[in-house]
């Protein structure tokens, strides 16, 4: 573990993802780190990985531009390290190796690549601290190219999967703006499929991160976002997202054009995730992958992201 702060330090924790290039700015010195902002692009590097297998000159450049434009903005609220990470997309990309040296090099320290595994336990480190059960539960990330899930007891990983299941690549291949008839059924073929490979558990407790849990929260109620969504809030969101064009949903709700579309395949997974757990609510979770980062750095310095190099246990307290 680092040596304590003797003042509160702002640390930065930036997130390559399918969807997103997202970043957090965080106010460590306390029990846990304390968010102090978030900026965020949707450069989109799922589907274009999942059309062609390459992130590509084009998508490179309006990617790393992405990453100088919210580290620019975080500059100006102020942090003192900053810390880089890429997922699923840039995992899967045939140039991803190429990708990560160009974008390392533009933003002046290591874009890491992290690990399915790892991913997982970040994720995990990053909600547990607020939303463990001492029964068993279980944690979900619904990205952008693919779904972690981790089943837990209290503070520790009992299992996890990755599924081959994630909002924006879904969204991509089966839904027109807004969805025709037809094309949801198609969405729910693939993404059962995916669900084959989700761990068997019986967990008391549901808690998702991720674009898609953090977003639809907001097209339920604008003004006051619940913190819980129910199978009934699901399908009333669902309704509201496939009634009009992206266009017109992103005036109404301040969302971009592909954050709606990623709702719009985001959703569908949540309601078969819900069902595949027999449950009917899950939370929500504004913690993640992105604090998990934080927590990372703090416990093992620049190794943050190699795997196993957090025990999750001892990094939460308990809850009921």
């Amino acid at each position: 573990m680092l040596p304590p702060y003797s003042r509160p330090v702002r640390l930065a924790a930036v997130d390559v993802g399918s969807n997103t290039v997202h970043l957090l700015v965080a106010e460590v010195g306390g029990a846990r780190p304390e968010p102090v902002a978030h900026f965020v692009e949707m450069p989109a590097l799922g589907a274009e990985v999942d059309r062609t297998g390459r992130i590509g000159p084009v998508k490179t450049e309006e990617t790393i531009a992405a990453l100088r434009s919210v580290i620019g903005q975080a500059r100006e609220v102020g942090f003192e390290h900053l810390l880089a990470g890429a997922t699923e997309a840039v995992r899967k990309a045939e140039d991803g190796a190429d990708f990560l040296a160009r974008a390392s090099e533009a933003i002046g320290v290591p874009l890491r690549l992290i690990s399915p595994q790892r991913e997982a336990e970040l994720d995990f480190l990053g909600v547990a601290a607020r939303h463990a059960s001492r029964r068993q539960w279980l944690m979900g990330d619904l990205g952008g190219g693919s779904t972690e899930l981790v089943v837990a007891r209290g503070g520790r990983i009992e299992t996890w999967r990755t599924l081959p299941i994630g909002s924006g690549v879904l969204a991509s291949r089966y839904l027109s703006d807004p969805p025709r008839p037809g094309e949801r059924e198609a969405l729910r073929k693939e993404a059962v499929s995916g669900l084959s490979q989700a761990p068997e558990c019986e967990p008391a407790k549901l808690v998702f991160t991720g674009g898609t849990a953090a977003n639809l929260p907001r097209i339920l109620s604008p003004k006051r976002p619940p913190q819980v969504l129910t199978t009934q809030t699901l399908l009333r969101a669902e309704q509201t997202l496939d009634s009009e064009p992206a266009a017109v949903l992103e005036g109404r709700f301040r969302l971009e054009p592909g954050r709606v579309q990623a709702l719009r395949a985001g959703v569908e997974v949540l309601l078969l995730l819900l069902d595949w757990a027999g449950q009917d609510r899950l939370h929500v979770s504004v913690e993640g992958l992105r604090q998990g980062m934080v927590q990372a750095y703090l416990e093992k310095g620049e190794d943050w992201w190699r795997e196993g190099t957090v025990l999750v246990s001892q990094a939460i307290g308990r809850r009921g």
